[in-house]
């Protein structure tokens, strides 16, 4: 009866249903993104769409009896939607920038094609480095494809 109750203490001790992880965002939607719904703040969200500043995150907390995966940011921030992206809102001063246009767009080595794009939302926080590479600079390189447009270079933390 000792070794049962023993057992059963060591499984409710060891065999705990929730735990705390740190943030990875590749991990996370390697290991978690197909069966757990996904959570930041309380909202649901589909993490492969959403780029968040890692120095936000304040606890990750995984439920493996609901199959839940909730984000708490220490501040809530807004998060800039892609979509919304044009090359007047980023080049203050540059003469003839309005007349381009955003052929592609690549986060973290991710090509976001148009019905990602249309999805996908940033944290600016969460931006370590954005670079833009005009289609004159494009004509230089030597890509796989022609692109009629500037593409974006967007590095997270």
């Amino acid at each position: 009866m000792r070794i049962l109750l023993l057992l059963l203490v060591l499984n409710l001790t060891l065999g705990c249903a929730t735990r705390n992880i740190k943030y990875d965002r590749n991990k996370i939607l390697k290991k978690y993104s197909a069966e757990y719904k996904m959570f930041v703040d309380n909202e649901k969200t589909e993490l492969e769409t959403v780029f968040l500043d890692k120095d936000n995150i304040e606890n990750i907390r995984i439920d493996k009896r609901t199959k839940e995966l909730k984000i708490t940011q220490l501040k809530r921030t807004e998060l800039f939607e892609m979509k919304n992206l044009n090359l007047d809102s980023l080049s203050a001063g540059q003469r003839g920038w309005n007349k381009k246009k955003i052929e592609l767009v690549i986060i973290d080595g991710i090509p976001l094609t148009d019905s990602l794009l249309e999805k996908t939302k940033i944290d600016p926080n969460a931006i370590k480095s954005f670079n833009i590479l005009s289609q004159e600079m494009m004509e230089k390189t030597n890509f796989c494809r022609v692109y009629n447009g500037s593409v974006i270079l967007i590095t997270t933390k």
